[in-house]
């Protein structure tokens, strides 16, 4: 059988790079589309078998390159850091368009757990690209995965002082946050690209986990065997130091937690929990 084409917007990032790299493993000839084909992430994604392309996710042309001749596409949501939401809609509604202009057969779109976030940082506008492939009639897929546990590895690392571990957010230590990791994200889109059939025109919300920082904080701890605590960041330092993110981190505090995970279980058979997660990524460094 020949080998089928991907494109994906975000490969060189941590979801992206998880379906990256599932995708690789399934066969798939991977385009991950980047801005920097120079950078350390790109020349990573390339050792690993994909292809890197280019592109300005606000030219047309650029995309469209891009996405020719690609037998699917999957987007994973701009940076915050293009332009914040403005960037982010902007960006998902030009690639969405382009899809529909080429005609690829299969779009999958990397959304988020989005209720009740209208006017939220990050996961607002997200809401807006998901009207756009509505109104497009796109052949798509939207995955909603939950918090990505791998956050931990970038944005929230976990802080030692005097043996102690720490993990700090702008959240009450007892709020329950759904879960998952990039690696079952990867695991969710090529099974979705395994069997297009049964998973065009859905929604489908990824959560493998559920827990609370405490309770992760107790399982890090465990798992070093050191003391290991959860701290609440006051929103006041969110404000002065990041007030973009007030409606975000109020927002995270404040919604139910998706804990159905019958629907990743579905796709991936057993998806991978914190537990599982920590003791691979997290715990080898911290024990030292």
């Amino acid at each position: 059988m020949a080998s089928r084409t991907i494109t994906v917007f975000g490969g060189t990032g941590t979801a992206g790079g998880g379906v990256v790299r599932a995708l690789l493993r399934d066969g798939w000839t991977v385009r991950a589309v980047t801005r920097d084909e120079t950078g350390d992430k790109a020349k990573a994604a390339r050792a690993l078998g994909a292809e890197t392309v280019t592109a300005d996710m606000e030219d047309r042309s650029a995309l469209r390159r891009a996405i020719e001749a690609a037998d699917a596409v999957y987007l994973s949501g701009a940076s915050l850091q293009d332009r914040w939401d403005i960037g982010q809609a902007v960006q998902g509604i030009m690639v969405a368009e382009t899809v529909r202009e080429v005609g690829t057969g299969h779009f999958i779109y990397q959304s988020a757990q989005a209720a009740g976030s209208r006017g939220v940082l990050s996961v607002g506008s997200k809401r807006a690209v998901e009207e756009r492939i509505a109104e497009l009639r796109l052949d798509a897929t939207i995955l909603r995965p939950a918090w990505f546990m791998d956050n931990f590895l970038n944005y929230f690392p976990i802080t030692q002082n005097d043996g102690t571990l720490t993990i700090a957010m702008a959240l009450p230590t007892d709020v329950q946050l759904a879960l998952i990791c990039a690696e079952d994200i990867g695991r969710a889109a090529a099974a979705v690209l395994a069997s297009p059939d049964n998973w065009r025109g859905r929604e489908v919300d990824l959560v493998a986990d559920v827990g609370s920082t405490a309770q992760m904080a107790a399982i890090v701890g465990e798992l070093t065997d050191k003391p290991a605590v959860a701290v609440e960041v006051p929103m006041a330092a969110i404000e002065e130091h990041w007030p973009q993110g007030v409606d975000l981190y109020t927002w995270l505090a404040t919604k139910p937690a998706e804990n159905d995970t019958g629907a990743l279980t579905a796709l991936v058979g057993s998806p991978i929990d914190f537990r599982a997660w920590a003791e691979k990524h997290l715990a080898p460094t911290l024990r030292g």
